[in-house]
C-alpha cells in the first residue's frame, strides 16, 4: 500500500493525512479478529479459515484496482487488514502446534517468506507504476495482478488435507471463555501487547512514511520511494536466514534477541531520517531492516511458548490489541507531518523502538531474577 501513496496523491487527491489513515485501518481492523478469531478458528479449522482469509484479501486487492474514489480504498484495506491478520494468527497456530521444540527457529524461517514477499511486492509496485503505460496499462494493473495471485493461493489451500483430522490440540480445547481468561489473566501476555505495540508503531511508521520523507526531503520519484520498502525487506530477508541460523544452533532467549536487534532498529532508523543521500539512507534502512527481522519472529516464539495450550485465542488477542501500535504509528506521523512535517513527525518510530528495547530488556531481567528466586525455595 505505501508504495501507491505518490499515485494516490496524484490521480485519487489523498492527502497525508488519508494516507495515514489508510495504514490505520488496515491495522486497527485487527481489533475485530481480537474478538472473533479464536471462535471462528475453532469452528473452521485452520484450513477453511486460511481459505477465507486469502479471498477477502483479493477481493480487498480488486476493489483498490477499479475504484475512482479515495474512500474505497480506505474501506478495503480494512477489508485486507482483517484478512492478513487472520492469516498471521493461522500460520503461528500452525507452528506452535507442530514445531514446540523448534519454535523460535521456524518463526525466523518462516518470515522468511513473508520477507521475500515483503522485498519483491513494493519493487514490483514502485517499477510497474513507473513502467506500466509501455503496454498502455495503469497502476490499477498491479492491484489486479496481486489479486491473480491469492486466488492461486486460495485454489491451492482448497487441496490442502483438512486439520480436522489432527489429534485434539489448542484449538479444539479453546472454544469457550476459559482459553480467553487464562490468557488475559497473564502478565505475560501484557507485556507481549506492550512490546508488539512499540515494534508496531515503529516498523509501521517508517514503512509507511520513509518513502514520502525522501520524496520531500531528496526529490526522489515514487519509484525510488517504494525500492526503499524493497531494500528494507532484502535486509529483513537477510536478517531471518541469518538469525535462524544462529538461533537454531544457540538458544537465546527471546526477550534478549529482542532488547538487542530493537536498539540496533533504532540506531539504524535515525540514520535513515538524518541521511541526506538516497544511497546512505538506503543502506542504513537495510540494515535497520536486518536486525527488526528477528523482533517479530522472536514476540510470536515468546507469546506460543508460555500460550502452547491456547495457541490460536492467545495470538488472535495479540494480533489485533498489539496491532495498536502499528495502526496508531502511521496514523500519528500523518497528522504530525501534516502540522510540523513529515521529518519531524517520523522521528516517532525510532522513538518506540528505543521503548520497545527497553521494555524487552528490564523484563528479561525481571524474568530470570523470578526464576533465580523461584529454584532457591525449591533448593
Amino acid at each position: 500500500m505505501p508504495a501507491t501513496f505518490p499515485v494516490f496523491s496524484r490521480e485519487l487527491g489523498a492527502s497525508l493525512k488519508q494516507m495515514g489513515d489508510t495504514q490505520f485501518l488496515f491495522y486497527v481492523s485487527s481489533l475485530i479478529f481480537a474478538a472473533i478469531g479464536g471462535p471462528t478458528l475453532a469452528l473452521t479449522g485452520l484450513n477453511r479459515g486460511a481459505v477465507i482469509a486469502l479471498g477477502m484479501a483479493g477481493t480487498s486487492l480488486l476493489l483498490i484496482g477499479f475504484t475512482r474514489e479515495f474512500a474505497i480504498v480506505l474501506i478495503a484495506t480494512g477489508m485486507l487488514g482483517l484478512a492478513i491478520v487472520a492469516l498471521v494468527v493461522i500460520t503461528s497456530s500452525i507452528i506452535t502446534r507442530h514445531f514446540p521444540e523448534r519454535r523460535q527457529s521456524v518463526f525466523l524461517l518462516s518470515g522468511l517468506s513473508d520477507a521475500s514477499g515483503s522485498m519483491l511486492g513494493p519493487a514490483f509496485m514502485g517499477w510497474w507504476i513507473v513502467n506500466s503505460s509501455r503496454w498502455d496499462l495503469t497502476w490499477r494493473s498491479g492491484y489486479l495482478i496481486g489479486a491473480a495471485v491469492l486466488g492461486v493461493l486460495l485454489v491451492w489451500a482448497l487441496f490442502i488435507g483438512s486439520d480436522r483430522s489432527a489429534p485434539m490440540t489448542s484449538i479444539e480445547q479453546q472454544k469457550g471463555m476459559p482459553g480467553t481468561r487464562e490468557v488475559l489473566c497473564n502478565t505475560a501476555f501484557y507485556v507481549a501487547v506492550a512490546l508488539c505495540f512499540c515494534h508496531g508503531l515503529a516498523q509501521a511508521g517508517m514503512v509507511s512514511f520513509v518513502g514520502q520523507l525522501y520524496v520531500k526531503k531528496i526529490q526522489v520519484d515514487a519509484a525510488r520511494a517504494a525500492y526503499l520498502l524493497s531494500i528494507e525487506a532484502v535486509g529483513i530477508l537477510s536478517g531471518r536466514l541469518i538469525f535462524g541460523a544462529i538461533l537454531a544452533r544457540w538458544g537465546v532467549p527471546e526477550l534478549l534477541v529482542i532488547a538487542f536487534c530493537a536498539s540496533a532498529e533504532t540506531a539504524a532508523f535515525v540514520a535513515t531520517i538524518v541521511s541526506s543521500s538516497y544511497l546512505i539512507g538506503a543502506a542504513t534502512f537495510l540494515v535497520g531492516g536486518f536486525f527488526m527481522a528477528a523482533v517479530g519472529p522472536s514476540l510470536n516464539s515468546y507469546l506460543g511458548g508460555r500460550f502452547a495450550t491456547h495457541a490460536a485465542t492467545a495470538f488472535a488477542l495479540f494480533a489485533g490489541i498489539g496491532n495498536l501500535g502499528a495502526a496508531l504509528g502511521p496514523y500519528l506521523i500523518g497528522r504530525i507531518g501534516a502540522d510540523l512535517g513529515i521529518e519531524y513527525g517520523i522521528f516517532l518510530a525510532p522513538l518506540f523502538g528505543a521503548l520497545l528495547s527497553s521494555i524487552a530488556l528490564l523484563w528479561h531481567i525481571r524474568e530470570r531474577r523470578f526464576a533465580a528466586a523461584t529454584l532457591g525455595e525449591a533448593a
